[in-house]
């Protein structure tokens, strides 16, 4: 292994597959390309980048954002010259190609989830885990369509921006920071003047925004009695000895903190933790690698890469993807204040769902060897990954088991959201596969990365579901699955 934590043979296989599909497009007299890609940050991040690339060699494309692949769903898409399906495809390229999208390219850091490599001539899969590199936690699906579109010389610095936001938002990022191709992108973007890495407190909108705000609205890890109350947070300051305000009445921000100041409020925030209940290890979490984005504006939330993420992020699962990606493609004007204006909104409705669960245990249901949160008729099912994540994260739940949660889908089905803690990542639970097979058992479709994975099931499945992942997450404990 190298020490960026992907093998050179591996990294190798994977830029010749890139090479492959970028040659492919620059080649292709295709009037039409669609690109098909998944709603969350990652997704609307590597299409931006490869509209981006199809932009540059003026050739016409669309987008098309969806939730998951399944036969409806692909009934849906219209007809094109050439199709590329970006962060979803791996583990449903079966039915892709039976369907008649071709030619083909699927580019996607999700496990496949088949027994054997598809041979066909019209396809072109770029996948890590084919390769021996893992896709959950070395490179993102923007990642690799950054790795396409530098084969195609249409890499700058937003291509890189784009790369990064979608590995932070895909939680591939630990405290000590990125490995494999992440970290190549981001020693890329460095080495060229557009990023900028520095290692301090990950709270919310540090530097930019005034610490009060910047408490108040750290959700990962959740800061129990400071979090989305700013008159707690402005006490938290001042019992630390750091004034709210700085003599002229403006806000103090992270970067007006002495060292002094820093080491306090850190130390303060550990101790609160701790109290709270929380892990040392969740607790140091709030420490990590900071990203600036040296070409975006002090003034806007995109100069750093946790905030970039979590715009875009927020645009996708309130349904605006035109406007996260217009972001994606470059636009800084009235698009941008919308933008904005939606994070602020999807922040006011994980804090009334995170509030919530707090308030009523009756959300949770505990079983063997699972946990189930059922938020039917409580949760949009685009925020559903998101709040689950959170929950887990932020201790809300027992991490020594897996969560699943729920909630209705617009199809009038169950959407699925499965989590499991860092912790258990060790064990034989690989949630991606247990997943596919559950969903698939009651007529639905599902799958993803060991630690995180999603789904579709009919209402009426619902208990049938919950108990088969219950006995696959058990025997899966004893044995390996």
């Amino acid at each position: 292994m190298s020490s960026n934590g992907s093998s050179l043979k591996g990294l190798s296989h994977l830029n010749d597959v890139a090479s492959q599909i970028a040659e492919s497009i620059n080649e292709s007299s295709a009037r039409l390309y669609t690109i098909v890609t998944h709603y969350d940050v990652d997704g609307l991040a590597a299409a931006s980048i490869l509209a981006r690339a199809l932009m540059r060699i003026e050739r016409s494309f669309m987008v098309r954002v969806v939730d998951q692949i399944d036969k409806e769903t692909l009934e849906t898409i219209p007809k094109s010259d050439y199709y590329i399906f970006v962060d979803l495809g791996s583990s449903n390229a079966d039915l892709i190609i039976k369907k008649g999208f071709k030619p083909l390219s699927i580019i996607d850091h999700h496990e496949p989830l088949r027994s054997t490599t598809i041979a066909n001539r019209e396809l072109q899969e770029l996948n890590p885990h084919n390769f021996g590199i893992n896709g959950g936690k070395e490179v993102s699906a923007s990642g690799l369509a950054y790795l396409v579109a530098k084969k195609m010389n249409s890499v700058d610095h937003l291509a890189a921006y784009l790369a990064i936001s979608g590995a932070v938002g895909d939680r591939q990022e630990d405290a000590q920071g990125f490995v494999g191709v992440n970290k190549l992108i981001v020693q890329e973007a460095i080495n060229n003047g557009w990023v900028k890495k520095t290692i301090g407190l990950r709270l919310y909108g540090v530097p930019r925004q005034p610490l009060i705000k910047s408490l108040a609205y750290t959700v990962d890890p959740l800061l129990p009695g400071l979090t989305y109350d700013e008159a707690a947070s402005q006490r938290f300051l001042e019992a630390v000895g750091i004034p709210a305000k700085k003599s002229n009445g403006s806000f103090i921000t992270y970067k007006d903190l002495s060292t002094d100041e820093v080491s306090k409020l850190a130390t303060a925030l550990i101790k609160h933790l701790l109290i709270k209940g929380f892990s040392p290890q969740i607790a140091n979490s709030l420490f990590g690698y900071i990203y600036e984005f040296l070409r975006e504006s002090e003034e806007t939330q995109l100069r750093y890469a946790h905030e970039f993420a979590q715009v875009l992020n927020a645009c996708g699962r309130l349904r605006r993807h035109g406007i996260g990606l217009a972001i994606g493609l470059g636009d800084r004007g009235k698009l941008l204040s919308l933008a904005e204006a939606l994070f602020l909104e999807y922040r006011r409705r994980l804090a009334h769902y995170i509030s919530l669960i707090r308030s009523d245990s009756s959300y949770m249901r505990v079983l063997n060897n699972i946990q189930v949160l059922d938020l039917k008729n409580v949760v949009d099912e685009r925020m559903l990954g998101s709040l689950s994540s959170i929950v887990v994260s932020s201790y809300m739940c027992d991490v020594a088991k897996p969560l699943i949660s729920l909630s209705h889908s617009a199809q009038g089905k169950i959407k699925v959201s499965a989590r499991m803690h860092e912790s258990l990542s060790k064990r034989e639970v690989n949630l991606g596969l247990i997943i596919k097979l559950a969903t698939e058992h009651v007529g639905g479709s599902g799958g993803g990365h060991k630690v995180a994975a999603g789904g579709i099931i009919p209402q009426e499945a619902q208990e049938v579901f919950v108990k088969l992942v219950d006995s696959l997450v058990g025997k899966a404990l004893k044995k390996g699955i």
